[in-house]
């Protein structure tokens, strides 16, 4: 079933608890996994965590670069991290601002997938981004909990129609009031470490 996005303010207190591993994949989690396709559907993102829809389970939905499908993975542990990346990040939680973070480069990870078959994988530049933002969530952290510096981010809005008469999007300077918002409800990482 199509599930809505827990986003900040409202959900602040569970998106900040840590999720429960699980220990089979059964029902409760074949459950998980049609919610989270579902909801897919329904949002322009990269992955979705399960406490975003509300859920205290160890799991995740993503769609990496070259996949043609989603996949949900229950379990998620890295393993392994080298290197060091800091590009954009943002979220369905935190709608509509986005800021560079410090991730990991590449990672290896375990899990398990959605018929409870264990995986172990290696991946790198965005893909390991990607991962690393949901398994984040999964430990009751935010990507605003690893940005440097808030005036580093931007919001989006409609500009003027370009020459063709096409919509633009222009980047907007964080404002006063967007930096008090993400002031409040950040709790930053120490340093900028990549912990999981």
């Amino acid at each position: 079933m199509k599930q809505r996005i827990w986003m900040l303010p409202d959900k602040s207190e569970f998106l900040r608890q840590r999720t429960r591993k699980v220990k089979d994949v059964g029902a409760p989690q074949a459950q998980l996994t049609d919610d989270f396709f579902d909801t897919w559907e329904t949002v322009a993102a990269y992955g979705i965590a399960a406490p975003q829809i509300g859920s205290p389970m160890r799991a995740f939905i993503w769609k990496g670069e070259g996949m043609e499908e989603p996949e949900v993975i229950f379990n998620p542990k890295i393993i392994r991290a080298r290197g060091e990346l800091k590009d954009y990040d943002g979220c369905l939680s935190v709608p509509g601002f986005y800021c560079p973070t410090r991730r990991a480069e590449m990672v290896e990870l375990t899990g398990l997938n959605a018929q409870g078959e264990p995986i172990r994988r290696k991946y790198e530049g965005f893909d390991a981004r990607i991962l690393q933002h949901e398994i984040d969530h999964l430990e009751g952290v935010l990507f605003i909990d690893r940005i440097d510096d808030i005036q580093e981010g931007y919001t989006l809005k409609e500009g003027p129609p370009d020459e063709d008469g096409e919509s633009t999007v222009m980047q907007v300077p964080v404002s006063p009031e967007l930096e008090s918002f993400i002031g409040r409800f950040r709790r930053p990482v120490p340093g900028h470490a990549l912990i999981w």
